[in-house]
């Protein structure tokens, strides 16, 4: 059995105004091409677009917990509690990704270049973020422990 090689970034990423997204940094020479915040902003929880992804949260401002990870391997699920948002066909640019809030950058991924993937996204707490967050609402700051989002890049084998 191959040995499933695994890189992973973890981090809390504040959620603002219940968006926050996914880029990929530009090459020199490279087309244009829509940022992460010119996505659709309503709608699905998760939008893909080239090279980048927008997520929308249930709750308004608050800091979720984020896992960024790339497996050779077919991937597993991550948990009862997390719910599939879906999965993407996604290939990378520079594989230079990003997690970014309104304010900037806040965590980073290394992808191969130009390389096609199947992003998976799940989310944790999802269903009930927005009465979680109207309780603490006010009384705690920050805001945290509403949501957790896991993203699974899998590398598609032989494209």
């Amino acid at each position: 059995m191959a040995k499933d090689a695994v890189t992973e970034v973890a981090g809390a990423v504040p959620v603002e105004r219940s968006v926050f997204g996914l880029d990929e940094m530009r090459r020199p020479g490279e087309p244009e091409r829509p940022f992460w915040t010119e996505l659709p902003m309503g709608g699905d929880p998760v939008v893909v677009g080239v090279c980048t992804v927008r997520i929308l949260s249930n709750a308004p401002s608050h800091e979720a917990l984020v896992e960024l990870e790339v497996r050779d391997q077919p991937p597993p699920q991550p948990g009862p509690e997390f719910v599939p948002l879906g999965e993407w066909a996604y290939t990378s640019g520079s594989g230079q990704v990003i997690l970014c809030s309104l304010d900037g950058p806040e965590l980073r991924l290394d992808l191969a270049a130009d390389t096609a993937y199947v992003l998976r996204v799940w989310r944790k707490g999802g269903e009930s973020a927005a009465e979680r967050f109207e309780e603490l609402a006010g009384s705690v700051y920050p805001v945290t422990g509403l949501e957790e989002y896991r993203f699974l890049f899998t590398p598609v084998p032989g494209a």
